[in-house]
This record gives structure tokens, C-alpha cells and sequence, in this order.
């Protein structure tokens, strides 16, 4: 999605409204640059959430281990996680007595469902579908298969227990903990501020799990000319952001016109949200009347201030 629309453009859009006032006479651009700033922060923080604007993290869970430093440099806040048992590849496949033997590097454990697609020695018959594992080591595992014997031999396929399931706590720190299981509850316990994100899960992981993060990135970067674009903000979203940085600017100048202003930007924002319940609505217009408020008193002060000494 492209970003093109630089902080100058929303500096000449909002000066239109405003009889052309300079909005960036202080020192480095200000008040424009941190204005920007805020309303960028404003639409990337929680508790919204952009399509656009999602990553990915991957982690690799053992047994009896809580903690998981990852490599996520982009990581802002966790949406989503699951986790899955991870697959095994089988290489050789025999038939003893109706007693199936797969050879595989795998984490299976005695009891679970298996299914086996791909393989081909012996006509496809080691195929199976939701077949309860007999014994398990971690290179091989067997299920029983009512047939005859077949010939160990090399094979090729892939081997999947149970499905992906959704992690269903995301918090944001997690205390230490004993028990063990299937996790179900993930927190980002520690940013190190370099790049790695250190996850830590409850309960602790009986056995080897695939855990899948889905996040919304941090900002990659602030504003600092007014040649920086709202990236990673996309243009087609400019009705949304213009409208915000009207508000603060109008505000600053003690422009009454900010409060209507503020209801565009508001009400764009939270109609192009999604998942938002009524009390994270609340919550947000609340705490976004409160910015704009403080904002105009500032300015009420400062020109009072200005007024005061020119008397």
C-alpha cells in the first residue's frame, strides 16, 4: 500500500483551514513535527489494530523451558498467538504383525491422534487418518495398521498430531510457574531495546509446541522533517490522519473549530477500526478529548503569557 503524503502536505492542508498561519516557526519544525507525531502514535497504539500493519514471530517451544528471547525487531503488541505440535517428516515406513513403524524426527508421544499423508511403499497403505500412536521415541513412532506385512523401505511423507490451537490469554507479564501442559497463556515478558522480544508462556511446555505470535509493528520511525511521510500509515487512510493533526494544530492556536475537527478524526478512526468493543471506544474518545484539552490550555497559557508582557 502506497505512503506518499508527507507531513508538508498535511502542513498546507491544515493551513488552509487556519488562514495560512506558519505551523512549523519553532525550532525543528515544531509544533508540526511532534503533532504529526502524536496523531501517528495515536492510530498505531492500542487498542488498534491494522491489517497493514502485522507481523509475525515464530517460536520454537521445548519442554520444561518458560522463556523464549525471539527476534522481532518490528514488535509493538501481541494480537493473536497459537500454538501446534510440530510435524514430522518420516523417511522409512515397515509393517511387522499389523504394527506400523515410521521413522521421523518427532515429538509425539504415546496416545496421540496421528494422520499420515504422502507416503508411498506399500501401495499408500501406511496413509492413516486420526491413528492413536502406540510408542514413540524421538525417531521413531508406531501406530497399528490391520494388514500384512510389508517390507521396511525408504519412504517420504509427513506426519501431523492434533490441529492449531489458539492460545487463548495474551497478557502483558506472566509470573514464574511449575505446572506443565499445553500452553495457554503468553506474555512479552522482556524488550531488551535491541531487536529481541522475550516471551515467556503458561504453563510451562510439556512437550515441543510451534508457537505462532501475530503482532502489530512499532512505528519504525518518527517524523523529523517535513518531508517525512506518515508511513507506514497508507494514503488511502489520509482522511483519517488530516483531520486528527487539524485538531491539535487548531488547538494549539486556541482555534475553536479543533472540536470539530477532532470528531471527523475521531469518528474515522474508530469506523475504520475493527474488533473495538463499546468500552475500548469509550475509553479511547476519553482519553483523546483529554489530549486535545490539555493541548488547548497550553496554548491558552502560553498566548496569556505572550499578552501579559506586550501589556
Amino acid at each position: 500500500m502506497a505512503t506518499t503524503i508527507t507531513l508538508g502536505n498535511s502542513i498546507g492542508f491544515a493551513q488552509a483551514f487556519m488562514g495560512w498561519k506558519a505551523l512549523n516557526i519553532g525550532a525543528n519544525n515544531e509544533p508540526a513535527i511532534t503533532s504529526g507525531n502524536i496523531i501517528m502514535q495515536t492510530i498505531l497504539a492500542p487498542p488498534f489494530s491494522w491489517n497493514w500493519n502485522r507481523g509475525s514471530a515464530t517460536i520454537n517451544a521445548t519442554a520444561g523451558n518458560q522463556d523464549y528471547s525471539t527476534a522481532a525487531s518490528s514488535f509493538g503488541f501481541i494480537e493473536k498467538a497459537s500454538y501446534a505440535i510440530p510435524p514430522a517428516t518420516i523417511t522409512n515406513t515397515a509393517l511387522t504383525a499389523g504394527v506400523a513403524t515410521y521413522t521421523a524426527s518427532n515429538t509425539f508421544q504415546t496416545g496421540d491422534l496421528v494422520t499420515v499423508t504422502g507416503t508411498s511403499n506399500g501401495a499408500g497403505i501406511y496413509n492413516i487418518t486420526n491413528q492413536a500412536v502406540v510408542s514413540a521415541t524421538g525417531s521413531q513412532f508406531t501406530v497399528l495398521i490391520n494388514s500384512g506385512n510389508v517390507a521396511s523401505g525408504s519412504d517420504s511423507g509427513t506426519a501431523v498430531v492434533g490441529t492449531t490451537t489458539e492460545i487463548s490469554q495474551v497478557m502483558n507479564i506472566l509470573g514464574s510457574g511449575t505446572e506443565m501442559g499445553s500452553p495457554n497463556m503468553i506474555a512479552p515478558q522482556v524488550d531488551d531495546n535491541a531487536g529481541n522480544i522475550t516471551f515467556r508462556v503458561l504453563p510451562i511446555p510439556n512437550r515441543s509446541y510451534t508457537i505462532t505470535v501475530i503482532f502489530q509493528k512499532r512505528i519504525p520511525a518518527l517524523m523529523t522533517t517535513t518531508s517525512s511521510t506518515w508511513a507506514p500509515i497508507p494514503d488511502h487512510y489520509s482522511y483519517i490522519y488530516q483531520w486528527g493533526f487539524l485538531a491539535l494544530m487548531q488547538a494549539y492556536n486556541y482555534d475553536t473549530r479543533w472540536v470539530q475537527s477532532s470528531q471527523k478524526f475521531v469518528s474515522g478512526l474508530l469506523g475504520a477500526a475493527e474488533g473495538l468493543s463499546e468500552e475500548q471506544k469509550n475509553i479511547f474518545q476519553g482519553a483523546w478529548l483529554n489530549t486535545l484539552t490539555e493541548q488547548q490550555y497550553r496554548s491558552q497559557e502560553a498566548t496569556q503569557g505572550i499578552n501579559a508582557r506586550q501589556t
